[in-house]
């Protein structure tokens, strides 16, 4: 019999948002899949569970997700975390989950910590719909072309990208839409948690000359018919 690949929530930045089910399934296992060895480790050390390690990351992913594999049909237990928060949501491990739904292998999901929850929650904007987008282009003039098409969505706008780009996102949103409202949430459950409310002009100017560097979301709000928007 095969085993079961178990998708594992781990917390966005507070050890303490760590659940039980998640501390039994991890302990449990007999393979735990991270994405990067030194935050597995981490993680792991911190609650003092000894396992075997595997890495499957954008490096590696079409290679280490079929060794994986094998161990599942060879009947192991496996556990698929990522640096922090839901697996699979803009990270590695879609390769090993689609091969687990072809053949027929058993897969759980244990909830947990959720960065783009966490923070749309304190944003207080209209969250009855909303648009993930996710990252988009390193590149700035592609950034901003991707930007362009989104003034006529009608919805909360939600953004994720690397922590040292937050000013260049800014930036680039305050060309594109300099009246709407923004949230800014930063290292969200940890000490260094911070929220930005306002234009994108507004909090560049709040954050001023440093250099921000973390975890971050922006929500860009839903264009007030009133206000005339940059196209």
């Amino acid at each position: 019999m095969s085993g079961t690949l178990n998708i594992v929530s781990t917390p966005i930045g507070n050890f303490a948002d760590m659940t039980f089910r998640a501390l039994k399934t991890l302990s449990e296992s007999d393979v735990i899949v991270c994405e990067e060895f030194k935050e597995g480790v981490r993680l792991l050390k911190f609650f003092e569970i000894n396992k075997d390690l595997k890495i499957i990351n954008e490096h590696n992913e079409k290679e280490s997700s079929e060794e994986v594999f094998m161990e599942l049909v060879s009947g192991k237990n496996v556990s698929l975390i990522s640096d922090c928060g839901t697996p699979l949501f803009s990270d590695p491990g879609k390769i090993l989950l689609n091969k687990c739904i072809e053949f027929g292998i058993k897969t759980e999901f244990i909830g947990g910590a959720n960065s783009l929850l966490a923070s749309i929650v304190l944003s207080g904007f209209d969250i009855s719909r909303f648009y993930f987008l996710g990252f988009l282009s390193p590149k700035t003039e592609i950034r901003k072309k991707e930007l362009k098409r989104l003034t006529s969505i009608e919805k909360v706008m939600v953004i994720m990208d690397a922590p040292y780009r937050l000013k260049a996102l800014l930036n680039d949103i305050k060309e594109i839409f300099p009246e709407r409202k923004l949230f800014v949430a930063f290292n969200i459950t940890e000490k260094s948690e911070m929220h930005f409310r306002g234009t994108a002009a507004d909090i560049l100017n709040e954050i001023g000359e440093e250099n921000k560097k973390g975890e971050f979301i922006i929500f860009i709000d839903k264009h007030d018919n009133n206000l005339q928007v940059q196209s």
